[in-house]
């Protein structure tokens, strides 16, 4: 017996644990208690009594089980990635964890021009759950979509958002400049956005620039509460419009990779956790895992590709936003990770 064997069967012992080993962790996968701690973030108080380490799959699991109060509870824990597949209590079912949610990068920008009707419609056809949409407010108060500071990128005109009336953006076509087929295509503003996906799929905001008591108040009137993401590239701007409602699942980018997640935690404490490309690592998912978040994992770019998005899968993503939503709902519907 090693030394961390014993180690671990002493701790669960002092513990009351019933440790049963019938394979040794490999070097990335969590530990026993570990995955204790992963089934009590789904089951508060839960008084755990045996842990097996077991495998599904060829993946290396432990199956968790616990008591509360007069009920039974048995959970499977991926080992490899940190994650609560499902959970029973008394024999049926408490807990399933509801696979990769799919978010298409400002709707799609591959196939239709980004931030349009069009682009959101492509998308939900596609098979996205969740459609990222870039927010600015316009000189006389309105909130639309648009990435850029600008709309010289994206439209037939120019100057700055912020410079220019309602009136004026919606004067643009904003879709000529991806095809001809495109022609006419409004920039729409964020009522009409969520109008339009409503009951098809769900709004990821990136929140640019504007007012946060209106992005609220348009959310409220029109969003489903408590299932909207939201994102800001300013920490700033994420405070402000978290200090006017809650009432969201923020998705904060941690900042240099595993070292910048405490303070992440400590500073926002978000639900979900952002990570770009440059940041994404299988130890940081598994960090994020453990201290009870979801992993956001944005894979556009140059690994933008079928390797880099197999990869983001493997590492235990729970979202992942991508380009190539062909690619990406092709490799996740032959794992069986999306219907």
């Amino acid at each position: 017996m090693t030394r961390s064997r014993h180690l671990l069967i002493l701790a669960a012992a002092c513990l009351g644990i019933a440790y049963t080993c019938c394979a040794e962790p490999g070097a990335g996968d969590i530990r026993p208690v570990e995955a204790i701690h992963l089934v009590e973030n789904q089951v508060r108080a839960l008084a755990t009594t045996e842990v097996l380490p077991s495998e599904l799959g060829g993946t290396p699991t432990y199956i968790v089980k616990g008591k509360l109060g007069k009920d039974e509870y048995e959970a499977i824990v991926d080992a490899r990635v940190a994650r609560v597949l499902s959970i029973e209590r008394n024999g049926g079912h408490f807990y399933k964890w509801e696979g990769i949610i799919v978010v298409g990068h400002r709707g799609t920008v591959k196939f239709a021009p980004e931030n349009t009707i069009a682009a959101f419609n492509k998308a939900i056809e596609l098979g996205a759950d969740l459609l990222e949409m870039d927010v600015r407010e316009t000189k006389d108060g309105h909130l639309v979509l648009m990435h850029d500071a600008t709309v010289n990128r994206t439209s037939d005109g120019r100057g700055r958002v912020s410079a220019m009336t309602l009136a004026e953006i919606k004067r643009l076509d904003a879709g000529s400049w991806f095809s001809a087929e495109f022609k006419g295509e409004r920039v729409p503003t964020l009522k009409e956005a969520l109008a339009a996906i409503r009951g098809r799929a769900l709004p990821d905001i990136d929140f640019k620039a504007g007012t946060p008591q209106k992005l609220v108040e348009i959310l409220k009137q029109e969003g489903p509460p408590g299932k909207v993401t939201l994102y800001c590239g300013s920490w700033n701007l994420m405070r402000a419009t978290l200090d006017v409602s809650r009432d969201f699942l923020a998705r904060p980018t941690v900042p240099t990779g595993r070292i910048g997640l405490p303070r992440l935690i400590q500073e926002l404490n978000p639900p979900i956790v952002n990570m770009d490309w440059p940041q994404f690592s299988e130890p940081l998912v598994r960090d994020v895992h453990l201290a009870g978040k979801k992993a956001f994992v944005n894979t556009m770019g140059p690994n933008d590709t079928e390797f880099g998005i197999t990869t983001a899968i493997e590492a235990g993503a729970d979202y992942l936003q991508s380009d190539h939503l062909d690619i990406l709902m092709r490799l996740l519907r032959s794992r069986g990770l999306h219907d």
